[in-house]
């Protein structure tokens, strides 16, 4: 595991814990957007399939056909609701949640702005897929962290 070290300004330095190689991502997807998570997952399955994905709804079998690998099958995580998710959140067990779905659709869930309020609460990494830049980005300076 590495240690990162960021440097604010000349006087003030924040530590960061160490960091996972396996990460518990969280993926949250709107109808509208099936197709989105099938080519986003199938584009990143080499990135996905070392880490801990959780799922709701359809997005489960989605994940699961694109990367031919069991979702939802952390040691004590059993995630089935927004407020699961929440709770895995504030528990410290999700390291990211990534959201497949426009601004709309998102802001108009109160289940799903309880997620994101939540997310921020605890400094969780939250991401939708616009733009996918930013996102693939994110996720494989993980990859590129840990190695």
């Amino acid at each position: 595991m590495h240690q990162f070290l960021v440097e604010v300004d000349a006087s003030f330095y924040i530590k960061n814990q160490e960091m996972k190689k396996i990460k518990n991502i969280a993926i949250v997807a709107f109808d509208s957007k099936k197709t989105d998570l099938i080519e986003w997952s199938y584009f990143n399955r080499k990135f996905l399939l070392p880490h801990q994905l959780f799922a709701l709804g359809f997005a489960v079998n989605i994940l699961e056909g694109t990367l031919n690998k069991k979702i939802n099958q952390g040691e004590e995580i059993k995630l089935s609701s927004y407020r699961d998710l929440c709770k895995l959140i504030a528990d410290d067990k999700i390291d990211a949640v990534i959201i497949f779905g426009e601004a709309e659709e998102i802001f108009d869930s109160k289940d799903l702005k309880v997620v994101l309020e939540t997310a921020i609460e605890h400094n969780i990494i939250t991401l939708t897929i616009r733009p996918l830049r930013t996102l693939s980005c994110i996720l494989h300076s993980w990859e590129a962290s840990i190695k």
